[in-house]
């Protein structure tokens, strides 16, 4: 796993994580906590999981601390969003300091009871499989709630980029024109 990849595959996950928020905060309060009629966790419950295990790996990998975040500890949505922003910055931090040989290192988090190493790289890419795994949940949540559905996929992050380096370029290029 190179730096450049894994920085790719986070802002990924960061503009993901975007999308999903627009949608979150067109919720009713009700719609946001409430669980499904088949025991399904309320998107508030599955947004802060999101946040607990991004918070614990990146604490732990960087900080060598174990934090478990409960949903008591950011209890609206504003505490969640703020959390959410100050965890992508410090993810986006740790990562511009790591070296190829960092990614490489192998931790044995005791707090996982399996007694296995993995690499700083591989528990990275398991923050944003996790990730991806829980928006998909909600986004099915929020379909039976009659909530369009929204962008999420890689390839969609791809192509707003691309339209982006596009427009940006073009308006370089055309300073008169507005766009």
């Amino acid at each position: 796993m190179d730096k450049q990849t894994l920085t790719s595959l986070f802002n990924y996950h960061y503009w993901a994580n975007r999308q999903l928020w627009r949608v979150m905060m067109t919720l009713s309060e009700k719609q946001f906590t409430q669980t499904l009629s088949d025991g399904s966790p309320s998107i508030r419950t599955q947004i802060v999981r999101m946040v607990a295990n991004e918070n614990l790996w990146v604490n732990y990998l960087w900080h060598g601390e174990v934090e478990f975040l409960q949903e008591s500890h950011i209890p609206t949505r504003s505490c969640i969003r703020e959390e959410w922003d100050a965890l992508e910055e410090e993810i986006h931090d740790f990562i511009d300091e790591l070296s190829p040989a960092d990614l490489e290192s192998r931790v044995d988090p005791a707090f996982l009871d399996t007694h296995v190493s993995l690499s700083v790289g591989e528990i990275l890419l398991q923050i944003i499989h996790q990730a991806t795994e829980c928006r998909a949940q909600i986004r099915l949540h929020l379909s039976r709630l009659g909530s369009p559905p929204f962008a999420q996929d890689f390839i969609d992050f791809l192509v707003e980029q691309d339209t982006r380096r596009f427009l940006e370029g073009y308006r370089l290029s055309n300073p008169e024109l507005r766009i």
